[in-house]
């Protein structure tokens, strides 16, 4: 009989057999079939005698008739043992008939290791690291170094190859402490010997706090890092380290604390998207260099007040493939509250009713003038581009506007309504507007004001969409 390796890690598909334990003393040991799938997370499947009047299968029966099973549970198997928490009732069905029955309980958060202590305990961990999509892209930091030797010839004899988390950022954020790390680790099999790095997030809590608030602190830096490449970013794996989850030897003498997988259900549909590649992923509006620490210090003291920016332009371009009409709304109820936010802008009395009131045009008038881009070739003025926005996303929502607006029209004004939204992030980031000069000097901006070009349309200063000037 081969030893059994400790489960190291779930994947999609997974299916494992197996006991659950409730913690209380002389309570039978109750058989189940863990799966993990895209669509339902973990569950927990349990097959049980319905009125069998059989002390075997009582516990299960009162679990699902009740529909209150066990706040956490401890999963056996031959290969070891997960933590299942904050579980709740998903379903049972049953053949009358046959007497049969099966219930299905779904857990909140599982770890690949035992806890310490009573399993009653709420789950809290002291630190938490995320693989997240764009990390390596966003901040180049690399793990892998290699040095070449060659011959007299400029033949190479040797390769040395060096694996160390040596690059890493920190900084406070709120009761966190962040980190952005490099990791790696190895694999041998039959492609040969492979060394894989990433670069990790990592919140740390001076005392255990529930995952969820681990969670909250590091979806800050997915926002930004959703804004910065303009394209949707996901959570990938997590793991979780804490005193009360502990390496053992057989005896039970606790030899060390480790990094154990965590699975949550509040991230599991972000695993479930396809992985992007660096090339899915194009370049970033902004690198981590060009933000460093303050900047991301920045970020997370600007998040609760601009939350109601930052939340609808993030959502939109989370859905991969959303409509270009979903695109402009989302991205103009952003400008909405960025204008509300950022306040009276000179020149904005243009914009406004004939009783001297704000209007969208307004919002988008503030948020385009403090990024003072040149608009040339797109619009003859400032104001003229804030109404076009206004004219296309108030006949997109409001349905007695008639027909939908061109879509060409409407292209042109979801990639502006875009960027605009983006440099509105960076300028939260970095408020001497330096980074938003480099943009307005580079190709993406370029190309983005040649777009009406291509399309021969141009902006009025009234609002109003004409054939590009000659």
């Amino acid at each position: 009989m081969e030893d059994s390796m400790p489960i190291k890690s779930l994947k999609f598909g997974d299916s494992l057999a197996g006991l659950l334990v409730d913690g209380i003393d002389e309570t039978p040991f109750v058989v189940a079939t863990l799966t993990y799938t895209e669509n339902q997370g973990v569950r927990i499947e349990v097959p049980y005698a319905h009125h069998a009047n059989s002390e075997q299968f009582a516990i299960a029966e009162r679990w699902f008739d009740t529909e209150t099973p066990p706040r956490n549970l401890i999963f056996m198997t031959q290969d070891g043992q997960l933590s299942l928490f904050n579980c709740r009732y998903s379903g049972h069905s049953m053949n009358i008939g046959q007497g049969f029955a099966t219930g299905y309980i779904s857990p909140g958060e599982v770890i690949l290791n035992a806890r310490d202590g009573d399993l009653n305990d709420e789950l809290l961990v002291s630190r938490l690291s995320s693989e997240i999509d764009g990390l390596s892209e966003w901040t180049h930091f690399r793990a892998i170094r290699h040095e070449r030797e060659t011959d007299e010839d400029s033949r190479i004899r040797r390769i040395t190859v060096t694996a160390e988390s040596v690059e890493r950022l920190s900084w406070n954020q709120g009761a966190a402490t962040m980190t952005l790390e490099t990791s790696w680790s190895t694999s041998d099999s039959a492609l040969g010997f492979q060394i894989i790095e990433w670069v990790a997030l990592e919140s740390r809590f001076a005392t255990p706090t529930p995952v969820s608030h681990h969670l909250a602190e590091q979806k800050k830096l997915i926002t930004l890092l959703t804004l910065m490449f303009g394209k949707p970013i996901y959570f990938r794996r997590h793991k979780i380290k804490d005193a009360r989850f502990t390496d053992k030897t057989l005896a039970g003498k606790i030899v060390g604390e480790a990094f154990y997988e965590l699975v949550s259900h509040r991230t599991t549909r972000d695993a479930a998207h396809p992985k992007p590649t660096a090339r899915d992923l194009g370049r970033p509006i902004v690198h981590m260099a060009q933000i460093g620490e303050d900047g991301l210090r920045r970020w997370n003291n600007s998040y609760e007040e601009w939350k109601r920016f930052i939340q609808p332009s993030v959502s939109v371009l989370s859905r991969p493939g959303a409509f270009i009409e979903n695109i402009v709304v989302n991205n103009s109820m952003s400008l909405e509250a960025a204008g509300n936010l950022l306040g009276h802008a000179d020149g904005e009395e243009s914009t406004h009713t004939t009783r001297r009131r704000p209007t969208t045009a307004t919002f988008n008038f503030r948020a385009l003038a403090a990024l003072g881009l040149d608009w040339e070739g797109v619009s003859a003025s400032i104001t003229g581009l804030a109404k076009a926005i206004a004219n296309n996303y108030n006949t997109i929502k409001h349905y007695d506007r008639g027909e939908f607006p061109d879509p060409a029209q409407t292209l042109i004004v979801s990639k502006i309504v875009l960027v605009i939204a983006q440099l509105l992030a960076v300028k939260l980031v970095d408020p001497s507007g330096q980074l938003i000069e480099d943009y307005e000097k580079s190709f993406s901006f370029k190309e983005l004001r040649k777009i009406c070009k291509r399309q021969d349309l141009y902006i009025e200063d009234s609002g109003e969409f004409t054939n590009y000037p000659s």
